[in-house]
This record gives structure tokens, sequence and C-alpha cells, in this order.
């Protein structure tokens, strides 16, 4: 079973649309320095939502360590992940996309699935 390791998270405030349903989803700050989910592969991403904010409240994002995150479909071990359009994430080998991290420990099957990822957020996938 996925497990999360606590190692470095951070308090953002969300922006004006709720983030309630989107716990372990990738997300990125709006231009206003809102926290808003990620929607596409070439996202600056800040990290991991770890909580159910509603409006205007706290999301406590995870951007160092491991973390459960939301499958947007079929990912196994070793894979390279970044978001796609609904903030889960799925598995990436092109170099136009932003890396979140690397899928460890279990496969996710279809999308909607929880795995575990050790975030290492960068640029470009190899």
């Amino acid at each position: 079973m996925s497990q999360s390791i606590r190692d470095f998270e951070r308090s953002f405030t969300t922006g004006s649309s709720t983030l309630i349903a989107k716990q372990y989803r990738v997300v990125k700050q709006d231009t206003n320095g809102t926290l808003i989910l990620a929607s596409a592969s070439t996202d600056k991403f800040v990290g991991v939502l770890q909580n159910k904010p509603a409006v205007g409240a706290a999301g406590l994002v995870r951007f160092i360590g491991t973390t459960k995150v939301v499958a947007g479909g079929t990912i196994n071990p070793g894979d390279l992940v970044t978001a796609d359009s609904n903030g889960a994430v799925v598995a990436t080998t092109t170099t136009k996309d932003r890396v979140l991290g690397t899928a460890i420990l279990s496969a996710a099957a279809a999308a909607g699935d929880i795995i575990e990822v050790l975030l290492h957020i960068s640029y470009l996938a190899a």
C-alpha cells in the first residue's frame, strides 16, 4: 500500500475555485500567487496537494520527499511522471514535459489509482 513520508510541506492560499476534491493532485500557483490545479505537463508545478481546502482556505503542498498522487492512467514503478489536464499524474518520456517525480513501489493500473511518487520537480524529462 502507498504511504506518505512527511518531509517538506508549505501552506498556500487557494484561489477562487475549490480544491476540496483535489487531494493528492498536482498544483501550481496562479499569477496572483494563489494555489490552483495544474492543467498541463508544461505547467510550473509547486507540488502535490495534501489536504482538501475550500475556496480561500490554506492548501498544504508537499514539494520534497514522497507523496501519494492520483494517477491519470497506467504508470509503472520507475516511470517519470508529469501532470495531465486534471492535475493527475501520467507517465512521460518527452523532453517538453516538466517532471514531477518518479513513481515508486507500486503501479497504477488505471486512472484514479493512488500511487506513491518520489518528488524531484524539474523542468524537463531526460
